[in-house]
């Protein structure tokens, strides 16, 4: 991606961000969980990854959907039920935040947690997407991510 389009992102993050309070932000997470889940129908048969460990192949949609490769979000640690990831690619909703004055802890949690984990369960239901909020940018060099896999009923 070069830097006229990471600014274009960045300038439509600013304007999505812009005076939004939580209402608005959860608004924007319904969006974004739409298109994530149009794109993921779209895209489903690209992906031939999606059989086997869901945990990898949870990591492998998401490095796929937002385009990052795997050293800027590497895994630091996997067992049988959890990834966990650290995230410093780019990111226009930090460098909007940045911009607009907001603290990333709320817009995020607000804005993509449920819209990504949503995207994974397209997987399987028992995935998990959640983040480590005092491990988030820019209050760490990294956003600590993780995807769980909840024991089946």
């Amino acid at each position: 991606m070069n830097a006229e389009e990471r600014e274009n992102l960045v300038q439509r993050e600013i304007e999505r961000l812009r005076n939004a309070d939580e209402v608005a932000l959860c608004a924007l997470n319904e969006d974004s969980v739409q298109r994530r889940t149009a794109w993921f129908e779209e895209n489903r048969n690209r992906f031939a990854f999606l059989s086997g460990d869901p945990l990898d192949a949870a990591y492998r949609l998401l490095l796929a959907r937002f385009g990052i490769p795997p050293e800027e979000a590497p895994i630091m640690r996997k067992s049988n039920t959890m990834i966990v990831f650290h995230s410093m690619n780019f990111c226009p909703t930090l460098e909007a935040c940045s911009i607009l004055g907001l603290d990333t802890r709320f817009v995020c949690k607000h804005l993509n947690e449920d819209a990504t984990n949503r995207l994974i369960q397209k997987i399987d239901p028992r995935l998990r997407f959640s983040r480590n909020y005092d491990k988030l940018r820019p209050y760490s060099s990294y956003c600590e991510e993780m995807i769980s896999l909840e024991p089946e009923d």
